[in-house]
């Protein structure tokens, strides 16, 4: 007979043997045999160097506004057709230096993001979000933020000068948020694909659908299917989203807080949950200095410190943006640590390159900047790969060894999209 043993190396199987011997006294010998198959442990995580994964979202910049004339880039080119565009008074508009660094918002809705688009042909900007919309910063682009302390685009371009940047990598989604870090989180937006569709787990939610339902707002119903965080959580990986004010959510002003950017508040297993958190620059500091980091986390900008226009000068984004990274770069995590700074969308600024559209999706969008800022990530280095939001969910189902997603329909849109290693030292697999 036989009988299954656990080891610690694999599994034993232990067999005793039955033998009768020969003569008159039918006595009985026994003989042990022991087979041991052993089975593979699991892989170590993370798998790569990066013990510490930051993904910052900065808000509404397409790659041609902010790096359209950055050298190597593949950024804007006056011999497109689209560089030559048509606005509503039938003037002829082509992309000039944009001087005021606090413009106004411009339409970003799916429906003026696919007038834009004009299948493909990426020539109805001026027309659909007016003449600014063709205009782009550089690194002369530098401004005044609120303390007095002079910031551009400079500092950006310094940032992909000394590490990397993509100048292929789209928006997931041809439409506002919660779109792009649904697609980036769960691959799969489900019934978040809606501007006006606010969280309804979200206590700010019932007051902007009481300000916005003349104009198409609806409150969308929790989302049940997995999500990366779920996934970490059952991994015991540790992660946080990280927005700023939402601390506002909690005790009920609201103020600075828009509901659609905390993307987790659209689950039902994540909103409210205590891997939500409020986000300061303070307290990121005291976590670094603690080396009490999560593993995984997010940060959202609030709109002020985000770049998004109509919420003043880009200079305090950027200051905001790099007080961020030079508190990475002063600490202990910074050897073992990647920064991902991407946008959430292009905000409806003009991009000259035509997203390809993926199959069952409502994507791909214009093209974002996305910046990896990182010891581990190549030097004044530009990836060219195809990448977009979902590539960075791949990372870190890859990294932290956790899979793609059960879903069969999740793990399709997984599979349609690239990973962010070409921007990195280490050599990367799918998850």
């Amino acid at each position: 007979m036989c009988k299954l043993v656990l080891a610690r190396t694999g599994v034993v199987l232990s067999c005793l043997v039955l033998a009768s011997c020969g003569g008159g006294g039918g006595g009985v010998t026994q003989t042990q045999t022991t087979t041991q198959i052993t089975t593979p442990p699991p892989p170590a995580v993370p798998r790569s160097s990066i013990k510490n994964l930051m993904i910052v979202v900065m808000q509404n910049n397409s790659f041609d506004h902010l790096f359209g004339t950055y050298v190597g880039a593949h950024g804007l080119n006056s011999s497109l057709p689209s560089y030559h565009q048509i606005d509503q008074a039938g003037s002829t508009i082509t992309p000039q230096l944009l001087s005021n660094l606090s413009p106004d918002d411009l339409h970003h809705t799916r429906t003026s993001y696919q007038g834009a688009y004009d299948s493909g042909n990426m020539d109805k900007y001026a027309w659909e979000n007016g003449d600014v919309s063709m205009d782009y910063f550089d690194n002369t682009s530098i401004g005044t933020a609120n303390d007095g302390q002079l910031f551009g685009v400079n500092t950006l371009w310094s940032y992909a000068q000394q590490y990397a940047l993509a100048d292929n990598f789209f928006a997931s989604a041809m439409a506002s948020e919660p779109s792009n870090m649904l697609y980036m989180t769960a691959a799969n937006v489900g019934t978040g694909s809606d501007p006006y569709g606010y969280p309804q787990l979200d206590a700010c939610s019932a007051a902007l659908y009481q300000q916005n339902k003349g104009i198409g707002a609806t409150i969308t119903p929790p989302l049940t299917f997995q999500n990366v965080g779920d996934q970490l959580s059952s991994a015991k990986i540790s992660w946080t989203w990280f927005h700023e004010y939402f601390s506002d959510e909690q005790n009920g002003t609201c103020l600075h807080y828009v509901p659609q950017e905390n993307v987790l508040q659209y689950f039902q297993s994540t909103a409210n949950s205590a891997n939500v958190q409020n986000f300061t620059l303070s307290g990121f500091q005291s976590q670094l200095s603690a080396g009490t980091l999560p593993s995984v986390m997010w940060v959202t900008a609030s709109p002020g410190h985000s770049m998004h226009p109509g919420q003043g000068n880009i200079a305090n984004g950027i200051e905001w943006l790099d007080n961020f990274v030079q508190a990475v770069k002063g600490s202990n995590a910074w050897a073992n640590s990647a920064i991902v700074v991407i946008w959430d969308e292009s905000g409806g600024w003009y991009d000259h390159v035509a997203p390809p559209q993926l199959s069952g999706t409502v994507g791909l969008g214009a093209r974002i900047p996305v910046l990896v800022i990182s010891p581990l990530a190549k030097t004044n280095y530009i990836s060219s790969q195809q990448m977009d939001f979902v590539s960075i969910l791949r990372f870190i189902q890859w990294n932290w060894a956790l899979g793609p997603f059960t879903d069969a329909g999740q793990a399709a849109r997984e599979a349609q999209s690239g990973n962010i290693c070409d921007l990195l030292t280490t050599t990367c697999g799918n998850p």
